[in-house]
């Protein structure tokens, strides 16, 4: 057996129906479409991935997220600090077609390479520690053969996962709003993310066979999306 680690993105947000800069906590709430897609999520929720424990961000759109599926299984909902989304600095709250660009363009660079900063800001090694962070103290919670939701962010996720865990390209797509990602880890330690490395690399420079936290499916179960999102 193994412990699986299910993450969500969170249910539309008006942030991003409006395309608005914004890195704040709490921050924007969902959106109506949001609000609909988190209640399916958690109704339609696979018995194989009935959890132990659920986490969230502490941003408003994940915690809301997170709400019916905890509620469906009678558990609380575990707030971690460090599970926001990257934090964009001096740009926050911009209406500059420029300041867009340089958000999108940075994230993009984080791909292939985590180090350019945002202005005032957060770069991808910020986004690769925090979320090892995370799934260090999801893991330390959870029982052998256990499973746990962590519901987070589009960018977090796209950019940090493929750095810890195996099996999943740098430039893997945002999971859409309320799709899920699979990671397995074994039921014992700590996955490799508590190695000796400290920091987090710059590109890639640890093969997949030595990264014990792997990826199962990435969006591979995405809802229906006729009703449309941004």
């Amino acid at each position: 057996m193994s412990r699986r680690i299910v993450l969500v993105r969170h249910g539309q947000s008006t942030a991003n129906v409006d395309h608005s800069l914004t890195c704040a906590i709490p921050g924007v709430p969902l959106s109506p479409l949001g609000e609909r897609q988190v209640v399916r999520l958690a109704a339609d929720w696979p018995a194989e991935y009935a959890p132990d424990t659920v986490w969230s961000s502490p941003m408003a759109r994940a915690m809301r997220t997170a709400e019916p599926i905890a509620a469906r299984y009678r558990l609380p909902v575990r707030v971690h600090p460090a599970g926001h989304e990257a934090l964009i600095g001096t740009l926050h709250g911009s209406t500059d077609p420029a300041d867009a660009a340089l958000v999108a363009t940075t994230f993009a660079r984080w791909r292939d390479d985590p180090t350019p900063r945002l202005p005032g800001g957060e770069d991808g090694t910020d986004l690769v520690r925090r979320l090892r962070t995370v799934l260090l103290d999801v893991l330390a919670d959870l029982p052998a053969g256990g499973t746990a939701v962590l519901v987070g962010h589009g960018t977090l996720f796209a950019v940090a996962v493929p750095r810890l865990a195996a099996g999943l390209s740098r430039h893997v797509p945002e999971l859409p709003n309320a799709g899920r990602a699979v990671l397995e880890a074994p039921d014992t330690g700590t996955a490799g993310l508590s190695a000796a490395r400290s920091e987090a690399p710059a590109a890639d420079d640890t093969m997949d066979s030595e990264r014990p936290l792997r990826v199962l499916c990435w969006a591979g179960d995405r809802r229906d999306e006729r009703e449309g999102r941004a």
